[in-house]
């Protein structure tokens, strides 16, 4: 029987090979965008943790300083104890190709003990060209401007061994060679291919960082639990160091990214949704123009399951090729995603290698995954109209309209269910994050959508009656076609309101997303024009990409604040010094400045209190303020004191003020400089935010800095003034590259409700043939009739427009005030977009119109007798 169900389905899907192909293309494109975004997810963490662990080796434990570094002379005291079997001091340096047609390019510097890690690290170094197996020599191992690169890195960038190498690191260019190729052990891909590598003696003379260190990899006894040997080795640690595993660091980057990239998969899978919804019409369609089938297959003994079996075979086979089409345009979608993702995971969170390249095809596993999604989706969304084919009395299969009598008459029920379904995403929206993930805010986005798809049909029905009988004034401007094309959305509720309800979600995602996002970018633009107030930022090179590691990057000298406080026309010079702390396991961002010349020139957005009393309490009393993402952390507020690990141990610190940041991801602390540099050993600062004084040219002001800085620090030195405008656009421009994403999936779940109106519209003109040449023999023209297949598409997308918008107002409140601030503890001001509104109901209607110009044409143009034979 399974042989012979499968064969009908097939016929069935042979039969409609437009419609068949529309809605395998929306499954496609939906199955598509859930496997691009997984890949991404999953690649852009990859790369970072690969990277940890090709760099740790073997290493099963690190002692690191933190952005401050620390001092070699700690090998010596980590040797001797007697669980440690193999030390390995490490310098790990982002730089930047200086020159070149990549310029700008980064590239991962690793420095490390050449003569004795190499083994421990898993890769081996060859001076020669691939057919060679030459070593390197000792002289060009521990040569100071040595460089070897990874064979990955070497074949992308073009180089050789003997090529020289011009790399930006920190404020300095360094001429370096390449002295050899590095490969990982064994010829198996690594992560090693892609980096950078040097003898770190060799590292620390050319960079100036003689005796200092990033961290220190261990290899410890395997006898010994790790935790017991960490626990022992930092009660020998001077504070602030620390000893924990490789993958701790891995560990957090997943913490702080997975809000971001839940809030990714989640947006994919309302393109599942409206994908499911075009599968239950394609399905409905079936049952509907094949009742008589239905009826004899019942009468010759197929059992009600047999016939739900029917169409749910054919779900699952049309689930299954969109399945398999969406897996390949993943994989294609994928490449172009992890870039964005992980350009955007740089700037927010961690510096990462972009991964793009290696996204070259997709393993078995996502192809299995593509296609299980698609089935089961596909499956879902047939379940409904296969179980209705089921329960059909045979001797009823005959009476015309059953199926959509039956549908009009669950109007009133499912608008029960409606209003039940709004109350519960109400009640949903109530409880907090679980784990720091806000579950319950998207089973009330779920909610909420769901629900008011089951409004639609009685939605539907009313439009249809009030149109139809030219009751209301603007029903009958429409004429007469318009109100027969209203009587036939009316006369199909179930299969209008799933359509309608496709539009609608699309419509209110891309209203809800767009208008948090709006809002937020409003926010974060009035809190950069009250808060970023400085004329101009002396600054390293790369500082306003923000994706540099090591101890050279995002740091100036100390002392250059006092040159530029000299130069004619400054007013005054506030150093900024920001890098990464832990607080309770957790990084954070430790900013220092100067309170007073902040208070008096610029200020923080204080969740209560003045900025300037504020931050002169918070200097005067040694104490320090928090962002409000970071106190809703650590639940901490205005009053109470925070604890943090300083290189002189341990201290606590008064809490003056919680202030609203949105520069920082995961919590900013700041506290004056003069404590800082009381706490901390730190000559350096990360940028110098500069004054000038009223009634002076800016730009002449710059010039004047830019000469005095080259005076002072040589040529050599590559520094960056930026005017307080160019500041406030990178801000921007970083916020924008951030959800450019969001805007894609946004459009893509527009197209899927194309396709679903497109199939709607295809399916009523076939299931019409009759009607509509009928008409036509009655004297109706070719432009009438296409014409009324048009104000069907009008009717469907103004209904779609219109709940989209209810429901996209309802979803950006969900996104902003629970969503949002439940995954990153930002406070958003609702801003209304009227132009996104504007563009909501224009694209609704736009993609109703386009999507029924083919059915409208392929409608007009059928010839009559073939329409009049029509069975």
């Amino acid at each position: 029987m399974v042989g012979a169900l499968g064969l009908l389905g097939v016929g069935q899907l042979v039969e409609r090979p437009v419609r068949t192909l529309v809605t395998v293309l929306g499954i496609a494109i939906g199955v598509s965008v859930s496997v691009a975004i997984q890949t991404a997810n999953v690649w852009v963490l990859k790369s970072f943790e690969e990277t940890v662990a090709t760099v740790a080796g073997r290493a099963t434990l690190q002692v690191s300083g933190g952005d401050l570094g620390l001092d070699e002379t700690v090998i010596e005291s980590l040797r001797r104890q007697p669980d440690v079997l193999a030390a390995t001091p490490i310098l790990q340096q982002t730089a930047r190709m200086a020159g070149g047609p990549r310029q700008g390019a980064p590239v991962l510097v690793v420095a490390l003990d050449l003569l004795e890690a190499a083994d421990l690290k898993g890769f081996r170094l060859r001076n020669e060209r691939k057919d060679a197996a030459a070593t390197v020599g000792l002289d060009e191992l521990l040569a100071e401007n040595s460089l070897f690169v990874g064979a990955r890195l070497a074949s992308e960038w073009r180089l050789q061994v003997g090529s020289p190498l011009d790399l930006l690191v920190g404020t300095r260019v360094y001429r370096l060679v390449v002295r050899g190729i590095v490969e990982s052990e064994g010829g198996l891909p690594s992560a090693w291919e892609s980096l950078a590598v040097m003898d770190i003696a060799a590292a620390q003379s050319l960079f100036g960082l003689v005796g200092r260190l990033d961290r220190v990899d261990l290899v410890t006894d395997p006898a010994r639990p790790v935790a017991e040997v960490a626990q022992a080795l930092q009660a020998l640690l001077p504070p602030p160091l620390t000893a924990s595993r490789p993958a701790r660091r891995a560990e957090q980057v997943e913490r702080m990214v997975r809000a971001f990239q839940l809030n990714l998969a989640t947006l994919s899978a309302v393109g599942l949704l409206v994908g499911l919804l075009l599968v239950y019409n394609t399905v409905s369609f079936a049952v509907v123009t094949r009742r008589r089938e239905i009826g004899i297959l019942r009468t010759l003994g197929l059992s009600r399951f047999g016939v739900s079996l029917l169409f749910v075979g054919q779900a699952t086979m049309l689930g299954g090729l969109g399945g398999l089409v969406g897996s390949g345009l993943g994989g294609l979608l994928a490449r172009g995603l992890v870039s964005l993702q992980s350009r955007t995971v740089s700037e927010l969170y961690v510096p990462l290698v972009d991964p793009a390249a290696e996204v070259l095809a997709l393993p078995p596993a996502l192809w299995l995954q593509g296609v299980a999604i698609g089935v089961l989706v596909s499956i879902l969304g047939a379940l409904v109209p296969s179980l209705e084919a089921g329960r059909t009395d045979p001797a009823r299969a005959l009476a015309p309209g059953d199926y959509e009598v039956a549908q009009a008459s669950r109007s009133g029920l499912l608008a029960w269910l409606g209003a039940g379904g709004l109350l519960l995403a109400g009640l949903f929206a109530l409880p907090g994050p679980i784990k720091g993930l806000p579950l319950f805010g998207y089973a009330s986005a779920f909610c909420l959508l769901l629900s008011l798809s089951c409004l639609s049909p009685a939605l539907v029905g009313l439009f249809g009656r009030t149109v139809a009988g030219g009751r209301a004034r603007w029903g009958r401007l429409v004429g007469a076609v318009g109100r027969v094309a209203a009587s036939q959305v009316e006369r199909s509720p179930g299969r209008s309101a799933v359509t309608v309800s496709a539009l609608m979600v699309g419509i209110a995602v891309m209203v809800g997303v767009g208008t948090m996002i709006q809002s937020f970018r409003h926010t974060v633009e009035a809190w950069v024009d009250q808060t970023v107030l400085a004329d101009l930022v002396l600054a390293p090179p790369s500082w306003p990409q923000g994706d540099e590691s090591g101890l050279l990057s995002r740091r100036i000298p100390q002392a250059w604040a006092g040159v530029v406080a000299g130069v004619p026309g400054v007013a005054a010079v506030d150093p900024f010094r920001q890098l990464r702390v832990e607080i309770q396991g957790r990084p954070m961002s430790l900013v220092a400045r100067d309170l007073g010349v902040h208070g008096e020139r610029s200020r923080y957005l204080f969740l209560e209190g003045d900025s300037r009393d504020t931050l002169r309490r918070t200097a005067a009393a040694d104490g320090v303020i928090v962002s409000e993402v970071l106190a809703a952390t650590l639940n901490v507020r205005r009053g109470d004191s925070l604890r943090l690990t300083t290189p002189l141990g341990e201290r606590t610190f008064p809490i003056a003020g919680v202030f609203y940041d949105y520069a920082t991801d995961g919590g900013k602390v700041v506290m004056d400089q003069a404590l800082y540099h009381r706490l901390w050993p730190d000559p350096t600062t990360t940028v110098l935010a500069i004054y000038v004084r009223q009634g002076e040219d800016v730009g002449v002001v710059r010039e004047r800095i830019l000469a005095q800085m080259r005076e002072v620090a040589g040529p050599e030195e590559q520094m960056a003034v930026i005017r307080n405008g160019e500041i406030k656009a990178e801000i921007l421009a970083i916020f924008d590259r951030t959800f450019r994403v969001t805007y894609a999936l946004d459009l893509i779940v527009v197209v899927i409700a194309l396709l679903g109106i497109f199939n709607t519209l295809l399916t009523s003109v076939l299931e019409r043939r009759r009607e509509l040449a009928t008409l036509r023999a009655i004297g109706a023209s070719e432009r009438q009739i296409g014409r009324l297949v048009l104000w069907e598409a009008s009717y469907l997308g103004v209904l779609g427009g219109l709940l989209g918008l209810v429901g996209g107002g309802l979803l950006s409140a969900l996104l902003i005030y629970v969503v949002n601030k439940q995954s990153f503890g930002w406070t958003i001001q609702l801003t209304v977009p009227t132009g996104l509104v504007g563009q909501a109901i224009g694209l609704a209607l736009g993609v109703a119109l386009i999507a029924g110009f083919l059915p409208a044409l392929w409608a007009a143009r059928q010839v009559i007798a073939d329409g009049l034979r029509y069975e």
